[in-house]
Formats: structure tokens, sequence, C-alpha cells
């Protein structure tokens, strides 16, 4: 049989474990917690990285398009007040239609 001493010790020892157990719970869930928030903020910033990057591509791209587009305005306008050829050297129109399909 257990004394009055053996039995408090052993019960004290079971509290003294089971505070142990839940700060040692408390911390494990605030150390996943912390772990969370500093994956999420580097997350947050490669994508945001990531958007800048490809962002500054696409405004590339849009330049290129509009310098494009506007060479090809030019040369619309330019065919538009162009004489026509003579009709010596031109293409019977059908021919010319049945080159263009």
């Amino acid at each position: 049989m257990l004394t009055r001493k053996e039995f408090a010790f052993i019960a004290s020892l079971l509290v003294l474990v089971c505070f142990a157990a839940w700060f040692y719970g408390k911390g494990r869930q605030s150390g996943q917690q912390t772990a969370a928030k500093t994956v999420d903020k580097v997350v947050t910033q490669a994508v945001t990285l990531n958007d800048g990057a490809q962002v500054k591509t696409l405004q590339t791209q849009l330049t290129a398009a509009r310098s494009e587009a506007a060479a090809f305005k030019s040369k619309l306008a330019e065919a538009a007040r162009a004489n026509p050829a003579p009709t010596d050297c031109r293409l019977p129109d059908g021919l010319r239609d049945d080159l263009n399909r």
C-alpha cells in the first residue's frame, strides 16, 4: 500500500507531467503558427516579385506591339496615298484575286 507521502508525491508528479505536456503542446502550436506566418510572408513576397516581373515583361511586349502597329499604320497611310501602277504593269484583277486567296 502507498503511504500518504508516496501518494502525494505521485499525484504531484502526475500534475507536473500534465502541466509540462500542456506547455509543450502550447509551445508547439505557437511554433506552428509562427512558421505558418513566416511561410505566408515569404509566399506573398514571392508572388509580388513574380507579378512585378510579369508586368515588366508584358509592358515590354505592349511597347513592341505598339511600335509594330505604328509602323504598319504608316505603311497603310503610304499605300493609301500611292498612285496605282500603270495598267500595263498591273496583274489582271482575276489573277490578283486568285493570288490573294
